[in-house]
């Protein structure tokens, strides 16, 4: 059985022009950097489009690849730097629904049945109220809260994407998750006030 090549082995022959080393690095990370696009734009054409381009930048600028740094973080750097132009493009950033969500988590129709839809329709809430907490993050904590809890990278993984320290992260995260319960809370307080 062939080994697959690892990521470095990839980019360095993705630099010596090998299209087919390209076209298994789009296949490798299409759907995590669809995932990372989708988490900073909220709209699936806009984050396939996204996607699409940052590709053509990742080919664009192979040459740039160092063989210290890691292929994944140095992409995703590009991802991330394009999504955050595009955010500062948009003229007014409206949360969409994340009712789409649901159709793409991957749950079948007898699953669906199964669960009981009460419980179904305050899970969705929860996770419209905090993707809605998340978007009034300051930016590097949105992204930190997004590359960890959404996109699952380590601590590290985080630190080296962000051309951070380790330190650096572990408190701008530790701020993030505070800020977020505190929107959470006055979130709730509101809905109180109102009820």
């Amino acid at each position: 059985m062939e080994l697959e090549p690892t990521d470095a082995e990839l980019m360095a022959a993705i630099q010596r022009d090998d299209e087919a080393a390209f076209a298994e690095f789009v296949r490798r990370y299409q759907k995590r950097f669809y995932r990372l696009a989708y988490g900073y734009l909220h709209q699936h054409e806009e984050a396939l489009d996204a996607v699409q381009d940052a590709f053509i930048k990742i080919h664009r600028a192979r040459r740039t690849w160092e063989p210290r740094a890691n292929p994944y973080t140095w992409s995703y750097r590009i991802v991330a730097n394009l999504c955050v132009d595009l955010i500062r493009k948009r003229k007014g950033y409206v949360a969409s629904s994340l009712d789409d969500e649901e159709s793409s988590e991957g749950r079948t129709l007898a699953d669906v049945n199964a669960v009981d839809p009460l419980r179904l329709q305050v899970e969705r809430e929860e996770r419209k109220k905090v993707m809605e907490a998340v978007l009034q993050l300051p930016p590097r904590q949105r992204e930190i809260i997004m590359l960890r809890h959404y996109e699952d990278m380590s601590l590290q993984e985080i630190a080296e994407a962000q051309g951070c320290a380790l330190g650096t992260v572990k408190s701008s995260l530790h701020r993030a998750i505070a800020a977020l319960k505190t929107i959470l809370q006055r979130g709730e307080a509101d809905t109180h006030e109102t009820l």
